[in-house]
């Protein structure tokens, strides 16, 4: 793939995060800022990351550095956006990965409002902070040659997280589902606003996919796997490196002309 410059992926502890880490590595990123709640669990992947660039015998390191953080908090990730670009000098890719899941059981009627708060704080509050400091940051900075000749110059490119929930409505997931939405609505507008200024935003769209946030609790994975029985035309879950290699395109100069799009990368879910 065509990547080089620098990454910030947020949710970067686990999952898609962490597999969209291992990928930017794997595709030419010189340097990648991680983002997550547990420093704990960013050191580990820090540390796989190390271990990648040994196996692919890469000669010149990806430089890794680590920041414990809670997207909802506004004011924290103003000060790690604007200390990871002075730390690399600029920032070419941003990943908004983080994000939380919860079923509502009865349905909205019975979501608790404390419940609705915290996804909506996360899920489209978080993905709107990291997108504005970054975009301050991108909109100033000088563009970048694609490695594909030809390729008009970017100053930088955003993939906020929807879901196939964000395209169709899911029963018992009233906050998450809102928030999918949302996250759709905000890239579309902010796309607009910066197509003309080098800086492209795009929306990834992942359908029923094996991570820690999917599994964990028992009723979510329960209803994962019956409607993946019934209304995925693959008839399996994706692995996070299959959500990641549709970032690392969103990413990338292979799509310098895609912005405002929401790529559902879901088995054939929402085509069905």
């Amino acid at each position: 793939m065509d990547i080089s410059g620098i990454a910030l992926i947020t949710g970067a502890a686990s999952g898609i995060g962490r597999a969209c880490a291992l990928g930017f590595v794997r595709d030419g990123a010189s340097g990648i800022a991680l983002l997550d709640l547990s420093q704990a669990a960013l050191q580990k992947v820090k540390s796989e990351i190390q271990e990648k660039q040994r196996e692919l015998g890469h000669t010149k390191p990806c430089r890794v550095e680590i920041y414990p953080t809670n997207v909802a908090d506004e004011k924290r990730v103003d000060e790690v956006v604007d200390e990871a670009a002075r730390t690399f000098g600029r920032l070419d890719y941003v990943v908004n990965a983080a994000g939380i899941a919860m079923k509502h059981l009865g349905g909205a009627a019975f979501a608790e409002t404390a419940d609705w708060q915290r996804i909506l704080d996360v899920n489209l509050n978080g993905t709107f902070y990291v997108l504005r400091a970054a975009a301050r940051i991108m909109l100033k900075q000088e563009p970048i040659r694609s490695v594909i000749d030809g390729r008009p110059l970017q100053r930088g490119s955003i993939v906020n997280f929807s879901s196939i929930q964000g395209l169709v409505g899911i029963t018992l997931s009233t906050a998450y589902t809102t928030t999918k939405h949302a996250v759709i609505g905000l890239t579309r507008t902010a796309s607009e606003d910066y197509a003309n200024k080098g800086l492209r935003i795009n929306a990834i769209c992942p359908g029923y996919t094996e991570t820690p946030l999917t599994t964990k609790s028992p009723e979510i994975l329960k209803a994962m796997m019956e409607r993946v029985s019934t209304a995925v035309p693959m008839e399996r879950m994706a692995r996070p490196e299959e959500i990641a290699d549709g970032v690392l395109y969103l990413s990338g100069g292979r799509s310098s002309f895609v912005t405002g799009t929401a790529l559902s990368v879901d088995g054939g879910y929402v085509s069905r």
